[in-house]
């Protein structure tokens, strides 16, 4: 631990302020969206029932679904019509952005970190591990577009809880020439990636969730049957912070375990550059459509 900090709380602490906090007030929403996402027997009126019992939202969704992107000739204010018309599977994934983006709201930027570029960070991550595993494994990844969304959580709850200490963190990283997480590691005896673990394990949220948030830096560490979500992870953790997409918490990135996971995931160089352009892509469209 740093010398010259002295940490005052544990994880166990860090998780009891989180579930006290507005933070928490995700848990429902998100757990129930992730269900619906890993149910293949789940509908329509599954997505419909949990969005409008949430104003915002539905409210989000029906701003959306109105937005001129659609260009449709009469105002639609029925959920199940917008479900209809966005499509199930964009929804659900809409629905669990607008919930996990909540917490990214206030803004405030020290030393290159600011909330809102730490979230186009995760959303780039989520679509670019989303379309590793539909381009190159021919799956649907149920958990890895939820994985991308709060891999950092855990940086935004020391940027809450931990207010003094992360600035310290933040510079000490920008003074040293120093990853995130072995500044956290010296100054707080414990990591973001940490943190983010105990978190989703607190909410009883799917193991491979828990297991990509907590080791998507160090992907070594996780075997079958849950090693394939945590390399894809790391690889797309890497390639958007490669692209400079958002807050990248790992300046001196280890290309030699990227291109071992590359190897073990069976991914060709030149495919990660053609799912960076739809990333991008997908980001300008969601930029237009007011989701970032």
């Amino acid at each position: 631990m740093d010398q010259y900090r002295e940490n005052p709380k544990t994880i166990a602490n860090i998780v009891e302020l989180v579930n006290k906090s507005h933070i928490s007030s995700i848990k429902s929403v998100v757990s129930s969206i992730i269900r619906i996402i890993n149910d293949p027997n789940s509908t329509a009126k599954d997505l419909k029932d949990l969005i409008q019992i949430d104003p915002p939202l539905a409210a989000k969704v029906l701003m959306l679904v109105n937005s001129p992107y659609y260009s449709l000739p009469e105002k639609i204010s029925d959920i199940m019509h917008a479900i209809i018309l966005i499509g199930f599977d964009a929804l659900k994934e809409l629905t669990l952005n607008q919930k996990v983006c909540e917490v990214f709201m206030r803004d405030e930027s020290f030393e290159g970190y600011s909330r809102i570029t730490l979230w186009k960070h995760s959303v780039a991550v989520a679509l670019f591990g989303k379309m590793v595993y539909r381009r190159e494994f021919r799956e649907k990844g149920e958990n890895t577009y939820a994985a991308g969304l709060l891999h950092d959580i855990g940086i935004i709850v020391e940027d809450q809880f931990l207010q003094e200490h992360f600035s310290h963190i933040l510079a000490k990283s920008v003074k040293e020439r120093r990853n995130l997480s072995e500044a956290e590691q010296e100054i707080l005896g414990y990591t973001h990636t940490e943190i983010g673990m105990a978190i989703i394990e607190n909410w009883d949220f799917p193991q491979e969730l828990a297991l990509g948030i907590g080791y998507h830096h160090t992907p070594e560490k996780v075997f079958s049957p849950f090693g394939k979500l945590v390399s894809t992870l790391y690889v797309a953790d890497y390639f958007c912070q490669e692209n400079c997409i958002g807050y990248g918490d790992v300046p001196f990135r280890d290309g030699v375990s990227f291109e071992k996971c590359l190897n073990e995931l069976d991914i060709k160089p030149h495919a990660l550059d053609l799912i960076m352009k739809g990333v991008k892509q997908d980001l300008a469209r969601m930029e237009d459509q007011g989701l970032l």
